[in-house]
C-alpha cells in the first residue's frame, strides 16, 4: 500500500523532539509502503530543518545528515498542477492553510490514506473523506 506523507511526521522521524508514538508508527509503515507528497514537500521540509538550526535546536551537521537520510526515503513528489481555484475552495471548506490543502488534496485524489500530525488537517481529511492513518 502506498500513504501521502505530511510533513509534520516526515519531521518526527528524524528530530526527536517531535516524535511521537504515531510518528514512530508510520516509520515502521514507511519501511514497506511507498509515500506520496506534494512537489513542494522537500521546500517545506527543508524549512523546518532551517528553522530549527536557527533556533538552535538541531546543528548544521546534524541538519545536513537529517538532509542525506531524507532524500533516502524515495518519497514520490506530485508536481501535476492542481488548479488554484480548487486549492482555495477546499482551503475556503476546511480552514486549512492552501499548503495543508495540498495534502489532502493528493490523498483525495490517489485515494490514498494521509499520514499527519496535524490535528486540524487529521480532522479536515475526516470530514472530506480520506482515510487517516
Amino acid at each position: 500500500m502506498a500513504f501521502v506523507l505530511d510533513n509534520s511526521v516526515a519531521i518526527a522521524w528524524f528530530v526527536n523532539s517531535q516524535a511521537t508514538a504515531y510518528s514512530r508508527r508510520m516509520s515502521v509503515r514507511a519501511e514497506r509502503e511507498s509515500l506520496h507528497a506534494p512537489a513542494f514537500w522537500p521546500l517545506e521540509f527543508a524549512n523546518s530543518l532551517w528553522s530549527l538550526e536557527k533556533r538552535k535546536r538541531l546543528r548544521a551537521h546534524e541538519v545536513d545528515g537529517i538532509v542525506v537520510r531524507a532524500e533516502r526515503l524515495g518519497v514520490v513528489l506530485h508536481g501535476e498542477p492542481v488548479p488554484m481555484r480548487v486549492l482555495l475552495e477546499m482551503s475556503r471548506q476546511s480552514g486549512l492553510a492552501v499548503y495543508d490543502t495540498a495534502y489532502l488534496e493528493l490523498a483525495q485524489r490517489f485515494g490514498l490514506p494521509l499520514a499527519a500530525q496535524d490535528a486540524v488537517l487529521r480532522a479536515a481529511a475526516r470530514r472530506a473523506g480520506v482515510p487517516v492513518l
